[in-house]
């Protein structure tokens, strides 16, 4: 399959766009994920040490959306427009059509399904681009992770056993393999 242009999404209560790199957003983001370390333990590629790595970050999301190799969608409450969390197409073979999705919400939007319809969003956009298996990995301990894979329809294939280090939790660390065939 051809790549074909990512385009911005819309689900019952979220509109879900590209990235844009500011240094104003950058600042925002570092705030929120350096406020709230302890939430986002088990996603160590969060590991941003100051507001111009993310803006960094911004930078190659909006570089890899244009080149369709990744599509980092900014979660926005329609409602009001706020950002609430980002949810991101990456590992993208469009060859054999398969993908995988990762997630982080702010936390003060836990808990209220958020994730589970912009991951639903995504899963179903690309399912419909042709794609035929997306995947989702989450360490087994992150509850909210899982049970938003499974809430989704992802399918639990299994536990990859030690095969990563988390400098957030500064341990090798397990990680669940769930998996959505179209």
């Amino acid at each position: 399959m051809k790549p074909q242009e990512f385009k911005i999404l819309q689900t019952a209560r979220l509109d879900l766009k590209p990235l844009v790199a500011t240094f104003d957003f950058a600042n925002h983001l570092f705030d929120v994920i350096s406020n709230n370390l302890e939430f986002f333990k088990y996603m160590p590629w969060l590991d941003i040490k100051n507001a111009e790595q993310e803006f960094d970050f911004l930078r190659s999301a909006e570089k890899a959306w244009k080149n369709q190799t990744k599509a980092t969608y900014g979660l926005h409450l329609r409602e009001t427009g706020n950002f609430i969390g980002v949810c991101t197409m990456f590992n993208i073979d469009w060859d054999d059509e398969v993908g995988e999705i990762g997630y982080w919400l702010d936390p003060q939007y836990a808990k209220h399904g958020f994730m589970s319809e912009a991951v639903d969003g995504v899963a179903n956009e690309f399912f419909n681009r042709g794609f035929h298996r997306i995947i989702i990995k989450a360490n087994p301990e992150n509850i909210a992770s899982c049970k938003t894979a499974e809430k989704c329809g992802f399918e639990r294939e299994g536990i990859m056993r030690s095969c990563s280090f988390n400098a957030g939790l500064k341990a090798r660390e397990d990680i669940a393999m769930y998996a959505k065939i179209r």
